[in-house]
Parts: C-alpha cells; sequence; structure tokens
C-alpha cells in the first residue's frame, strides 16, 4: 500500500466514523435532519464528486463520495415517509 492509498482510505474511514453518529440517529428518529433542498444537493455534489474520482480512478474518494451519495438518500426516503403521513 503506497502512503497514497494509506492517507486515502485513513481519511475514508475517519469521515464515515463522522457520519455514523448523524446516520444512525435519522434512522432511529425516522426524521432527516436535512432540508429537502439541502439534501438534493447534497447527493448532486457527491455523485458530481464520484464521477470525478471515477476518472481520476482515485478509489478511496470513489468509495468516500459514493457512500457519500447514500446519507442523503436516507434522509430523503425519511422525508418522503413523513411526508406522506
Amino acid at each position: 500500500m503506497s502512503m497514497d492509498d494509506f492517507f486515502g482510505l485513513a481519511g475514508l474511514i475517519l469521515i464515515l466514523i463522522a457520519w455514523i453518529p448523524g446516520v444512525v440517529e435519522t434512522i432511529k428518529s425516522k426524521k432527516p435532519k436535512m432540508e429537502p433542498q439541502f439534501i438534493v444537493l447534497y447527493f448532486a455534489g457527491s455523485a458530481s464528486l464520484a464521477i470525478y474520482a471515477l476518472q481520476l480512478n482515485a478509489l478511496p474518494f470513489l468509495a468516500l463520495n459514493l457512500l457519500a451519495a447514500l446519507v442523503p438518500m436516507i434522509n430523503l426516503y425519511y422525508y418522503a415517509q413523513n411526508k406522506t403521513k
């Protein structure tokens, strides 16, 4: 593993650890903590960065942004669930 790979993987893991409490709280409360406009922007930004990382063949960055795209999708799911109630 090169130093570049090490730092990429370390960054990926640290950011994922930071996201876990917010995602768990959203799932437990079944209420999104984000406004719908922010959810859409977050998803679009993460998806765009994932495409960019794919073009660069930057696998840790690609994995991070694919996983980052899941965070707003979870929030969007609970937003839609609460909207229909």
